[in-house]
């Protein structure tokens, strides 16, 4: 099987790694892709006369937070016979998230959630609920 953990260097994004390691228990034969994607307003181009913005993942200021999310979250996969690969991804988290697990085949999304209130999530929007609704595999979202 193929899994996406989504990693955003939150508490509970470490949460939903660890619980995925603990009680999924990936085997040899399975596939786990640590995606990180570097979260970019709805709207870019209007920002652009303000400041740039990155568009790609090979960008340094892309590649420093990258790097740090990712081996953070990496100790939780460092004792499984899985095949681990760190994505990097650049653009709307969920709908990053979303494509990547389509192109890939992959099995199920493994998301956490931060427990936002409803109005904030009006507001600023939820990961979580996102996937929920656009994935068409299965996602796990860990409290």
């Amino acid at each position: 099987m193929r899994y996406v953990v989504a990693a955003d260097g939150s508490e509970a994004s470490l949460k939903a790694a660890n619980f995925f390691v603990e009680h999924m228990g990936p085997g040899p034969d399975d596939e786990v892709f640590i995606v990180y994607v570097f979260p970019l307003p709805s709207d870019p181009e209007l920002y652009s006369d303000v400041l740039s913005l990155p568009s790609q993942p090979d960008d340094q200021r892309v590649v420093k937070l990258a790097d740090q999310v990712h081996r953070q979250i990496a100790e939780h996969f460092a004792n499984l016979e899985s095949r681990v690969h760190r994505v990097t991804l650049v653009g709307n988290p969920a709908k990053e998230i979303v494509e990547f697990a389509m192109n890939m085949n992959v099995s199920m999304i493994v998301a956490g959630t931060r427990g936002q209130t409803p109005a904030t999530e009006l507001y600023l929007g939820s990961v979580s609920s996102a996937l929920i609704h656009r994935a068409q595999c299965s996602v796990l979202i860990v409290r």
